[in-house]
């Protein structure tokens, strides 16, 4: 009988496999998983290495285009609107004569640089902020998920929209002290330090409600009243016991968010709340051209494209990872 169980386990291939291991092997077996991580690593190495800005202090030079043919500011009236095949031009022109392959290169950037900061963001302060909640006591634990609920109230894409307005406005006008402080950190980031902190001052409630029904989950387990029977602090049991066990839903939840911050940054640059221009993004670049879509498609469908694409890689990915590390699907299936 026993010779028998291994012979089953090694045919299912479990047997010397941690749960992290086996987590990522069904990771793998999700093939559509498996091509939205590459095309994520694509879009990574396409981020860091457009131009050389991440060498620039190193070589003591100016950036210049790496991967991308042409800068994004780069102008030529005499070249506008020219279509796809164009010689200098693979994916054509814009309206001011910009290269349309260069601005989408360097909008991933953009889009990358706000999915990761904001997802950050969220998860740094909801696991936090949930954590504290679900391991304090029950009168600290109702008090700190009231003032969540109170902030639920709040219509979040408006309260952006009202922030990125105000933001605007304060950059527009000039500001002294700290808040011109965060002006020209916003100027030197071409519109982004606001964007940011724009998407990630409520975005980390919904984070903070998960870890904490996480956290009320866990510290009734065994090994939790163990390690008090022994003596552990709470704050080692929190950091031992809570936080790693806990952590893995919350990423990949994090994970499956990435792609609302993407669309909502290029809602907002669509509606001239986002990055400053020229900073390319892929919101405004279809902002600029959709007036003209049936005249020169191209300088719409091109940044369209990649948003569509980015949106549908992560959410192959965060479903494939909510699969992998979800313990009740283990071994049950392959895509």
């Amino acid at each position: 009988m026993r010779l028998r169980k291994a012979r089953f386990k090694q045919e299912r291939g479990d047997v010397g496999r941690s749960p992290l291991r086996e987590a990522f092997h069904r990771l793998f077996k999700h093939r559509a998983a498996v091509i939205g991580g590459i095309y994520v690593i694509l879009l990574i190495l396409v981020a860091l290495f457009v131009d050389t800005t991440i060498f620039a202090k190193i070589i003591g030079r100016e950036p210049r285009p790496l991967i991308a043919p042409k800068h994004y500011a780069e102008v030529s009236f005499f070249e506008r609107d020219l279509p796809p095949g164009t010689p200098g031009y693979p994916l054509g022109s814009d309206y001011l004569g910009r290269d349309i392959l260069s601005r989408t290169l360097y909008g991933t950037r953009v889009s990358l640089s706000v999915a990761v900061v904001a997802a950050t963001v969220s998860l740094v302060i909801g696991l936090t902020y949930g954590v504290i909640s679900g391991f304090s006591p029950t009168g600290v634990d109702n008090v700190m998920m009231r003032f969540v609920d109170f902030l639920y109230g709040f219509p979040l894409l408006i309260f952006i929209i009202l922030l990125q307005a105000y933001f605007k406005a304060v950059s527009r006008q000039g500001a002294t002290g700290f808040i011109g402080v965060m002006v020209n950190i916003d100027k030197a980031l071409g519109g982004m330090f606001f964007l940011f902190v724009a998407l990630g001052i409520l975005n980390w409630i919904g984070m903070a409600r998960l870890a904490r029904g996480q956290t009320l989950s866990v510290k009734q387990k065994e090994y939790i009243e163990a390690a008090r029977a022994v003596g552990a602090s709470n704050l080692r049991i929190v950091f031992r016991h809570v936080l790693p066990n806990i952590i893995g839903p919350c990423i990949v939840a994090e994970t499956l968010a990435i792609p609302g911050y993407i669309l909502t940054e290029a809602f907002l640059s669509f509606i001239g709340l986002g990055v400053t221009p020229p900073t390319p993004s892929w919101g405004l670049m279809i902002s600029e051209t959709y007036q003209g879509l049936r005249t020169y498609p191209w300088e719409t469908l091109v940044p369209g494209a990649a948003l569509a694409t980015t949106t549908l890689a992560f959410n192959f990915l965060g479903d494939g990872l909510r699969d992998a590390f979800d313990p009740r699907l283990r071994g049950t299936y392959t895509k």
